[in-house]
């Protein structure tokens, strides 16, 4: 099918030329007549309205300047306080037609074929006596397009193409349009609207502001002039991940995600029987590992990361040999009274109070600087990656406590590891609860506090240099080992001795000055949870003594606690205070610690949840960080 070409005349009339072809193709001459288009983003079907909504102004004059960078457009002409969207000036080289076509004589074809019309049908709803009408473009949609291209195929010869004009500049609507609020129930903007903006000199001379000041829920105040910045739509580049495949099953899998092989489990959680993913076992090193770990769980059954590292020091490479292949061998419990301990699959220590001395206990401890100002990254790797011998034979008991002194490299103990004199002594005559508690495991939560608030008390004696006896512990020994019960108070208080810190080894110890308020005590918090069908109902006495006479001496509070609970850390800026609740579970995320401070720089540790053994704690104030939770 031949093309039309269209050509610009100077001062030819389109009827002078129409009907000479070349190369059997019409030729049209353009006027010359400069248009300017506007694409309207909506549907027009009022022609009045759309005019309206470019502005008060009753000429389009100002919308064919071609020096206008821009044109407003009121999506609610009739609302003064709706903002405009503006428009863009694009050049543009487009050519206006007026195609004219005969008017249909009521003739129509036979339905299902193509052939021309036939007959005569009879208009609904048209008089026949009025004059036919010169519009040939689509006002509301009411001309449907596909119907005006079967006109021209039906009327090929007789309909008329003339060139309007040429279009050279397109004002185009890209832009976002901002938010609008209502003023129809503001007085104050009805006024100004009736008065001020029909630009009547009297009516402005009657507008007044209203004194004093509006009262009440319902004050009139003018919105902003503007409510969004951004103009334009943010490109967002929509298209498919390039690292997430589509499975078989329709769901996506993020294929740079790393691959979940051993489980950390809750206090209460079921324990795994395996690992997530088999073990490689044809890669010979993954077998060699695999068989050592093997080997030390038939020696001791639960361990941490810092006491099996002690004992594989001379048979793993590197320190990252462990967390590489420990999830295939063992799983990891995120709270509770074996926190952070490993546990070889097929062994669940709840079960059994043998598993007992193999419960841990966490602490805060200060922070250790790991690297120097100036030390490069590459420096710090390589001392990372690397054990020394010397190195191995300084920590290969760093994972126990005598009492005299502590490593630094780590901040979880193992009842079983403990060797000091007066916590071995609490720990060997403890009673057997009947089940075990997810705070104090199969330990009473009364004896639990105590060796943890002792545990803590003498690490802070170390690190400035106190020296604390057995005597010193009187009073704290003389309360008693059952869990207490809670009636009024959610507390009970521990005694400890003074260590008599100075405020500069309380900012050392702390990361901050030390608050004025102090105490004598270490208070246990008791909270209330449901009690197990299960539970022995023998531990229904308040705080129990081994003297009776030492009870008067414990707090009111003490009375007031419940068997129903657990006990945490909840001291008041005591000085020998203690963590009693650093290893509790990451189900009380949600305690507020920011107060739970003592001098021996007690505070509850943050309950967080973790995905595999490559954990990193964030220790906010300063009380430590566990380099490597061993």
């Amino acid at each position: 099918m031949a093309s039309s070409r269209l050509e610009a005349g100077d001062g030819v009339s389109s009827q002078d030329i129409a009907g000479e072809t070349e190369n059997g193709a019409p030729r049209y001459a353009i006027p010359r007549r400069d248009l300017t288009a506007v694409e309207i983003p909506a549907v027009v079907e009022n022609i009045d309205r759309a005019v309206r909504a470019f502005g008060r102004v009753p000429s389009l004059r100002h919308v064919l300047d071609p020096q206008r960078n821009s044109v407003p457009l009121y999506i609610n002409p009739e609302e003064p306080f709706c903002p405009p969207i503006m428009s863009h000036n694009a050049r543009s080289h487009n050519i206006v037609l007026k195609v004219t076509v005969p008017k249909r004589t009521g003739r129509k074809r036979k339905r299902g074929t193509n052939e021309p019309w036939q007959g005569d049908v009879e208009f609904q709803g048209i008089d026949p006596s009025a004059p036919a009408s010169e519009n040939v473009r689509s006002i509301g949609r009411h001309d449907d397009p596909r119907l005006l291209r079967r006109k021209l195929e039906d009327t090929i010869g007789k309909y008329h193409v003339e060139a309007a004009g040429l279009i050279k500049h397109t004002h185009r609507f890209r832009g976002l349009a901002d938010f609008y609020w209502d003023m129809d129930k503001s007085s104050f903007a009805q006024r100004f609207v009736d008065q001020v903006l029909p630009g009547d000199v009297e009516k402005i001379k009657d507008f007044k502001f209203t004194p004093g000041i509006d009262q009440g829920s319902n004050v009139d105040i003018i919105p902003p002039p503007i409510f969004t910045h951004m103009s334009l739509p943010f490109n967002y580049f929509y298209s498919q991940n390039p690292y997430v495949r589509l499975t078989e099953d329709g769901g996506t899998v993020n294929t740079t995600a790393v691959k979940q092989v051993g489980h950390f489990i809750g206090t209460e959680d079921p324990a795994p029987a395996g690992p997530q993913i088999p073990p490689d076992m044809t890669d010979p090193r993954m077998v060699e590992v695999i068989a050592q770990l093997e080997e030390a769980f038939a020696y001791r059954p639960v361990w941490t990361r810092r006491s099996l590292l002690n004992h594989l020091a001379g048979k793993l490479r590197n320190w990252n040999e462990l967390k590489k292949y420990l999830n295939y061998a063992a799983y990891q419990f995120k709270g509770g009274p074996w926190r952070d301990g490993v546990v070889p699959y097929g062994i669940d220590p709840r079960t059994d109070p043998k598993y007992r001395i193999y419960q841990t206990l966490m602490f805060k401890l200060p922070k250790q600087k790991r690297a120097r100002k100036d030390q490069t990254w590459q420096s710090l790797r390589r001392a990372q990656m690397g054990r020394t011998k010397e190195f191995v034979e300084e920590l290969s008991a760093s994972h126990t406590f005598d009492g005299e002194t502590y490593h630094t490299d780590g901040k979880v103990w193992q009842v079983c590891d403990i060797t000091d004199p007066l916590l071995r002594e609490l720990l060997d005559n403890a009673e057997v609860r009947p089940t075990w508690d997810v705070s104090s495991g199969w330990y009473h939560g009364g004896l639990w506090a105590k060796v943890k608030a002792i545990m803590k008390t003498k690490l802070v004696a170390i690190q400035f240099g106190r020296q604390l006896t057995k005597e010193d512990f009187a009073p704290t020994l003389q309360c008693g080992d059952q869990t207490p019960m809670r009636t009024t108070s959610a507390t009970f208080h521990l005694p400890l001795p003074n260590l008599h810190l100075t405020n500069e080894e309380l900012t050392q110890l702390r990361g901050r000055e030390p608050s004025k308020k102090k105490s004598q005590v270490y208070n246990v918090r008791v909270r209330p949870r449901t009690r197990r069908p299960d539970a022995d109902t023998e531990e229904q006495s308040v705080v129990t003594s081994h003297d009776a006479n030492a009870d008067a001496d414990v707090d009111a509070e003490a009375e007031a606690a419940s068997i129903l609970g657990r006990m945490e850390s909840h001291s008041e800026g005591s000085e020998a205070g203690s963590d009693a609740d650093d290893d509790d579970d990451d189900d009380d995320e949600e305690e507020d610690d920011d107060e739970n401070e003592n001098e021996n720089g007690s505070e509850e540790d943050d309950r967080m949840d973790r995905t595999g053994f490559e954990r990193d704690e964030d220790d906010e104030d300063g009380f430590g960080e566990l380099e490597d939770e061993r």
